[in-house]
């Protein structure tokens, strides 16, 4: 299975346990990572050093590679209308919603 294939399964086993993904809260891409994920039941997942309940901490976005490659899997699958070149371009602090 890709990395993109597990960020997707993932992405469904977390909506399946707490609901659509709302918001994700791009603080910080890479250098370090620092991405915060809204549940609609009010459950939040920060992706970033070690603090993850699931691993999916290959979530990156801000330059081309396969860390931005599989924050659009996952976001894609969730149901977020946006773009692989948007997500390498994104800069941090940008709040993104479905």
């Amino acid at each position: 299975m890709s990395y993109e294939d597990s960020m997707r399964m993932i992405a469904r086993q977390m909506i399946a346990q707490h609901g659509k993904l709302v918001e994700v809260n791009c603080v910080s891409g890479h250098h370090p990572c620092h991405i915060e994920l809204l549940f609609a039941d009010g459950y939040k997942e920060i992706v970033g050093e070690g603090s993850m309940q699931v691993d999916i901490s290959m979530l990156k976005f801000g330059y081309q590679g396969t860390g931005t490659s599989c924050f659009h899997a996952f976001l894609s699958e969730a149901g977020f209308n946006v773009t692989l070149d948007q997500l390498a371009n994104l800069p941090n602090g940008t709040v993104l919603k479905p």
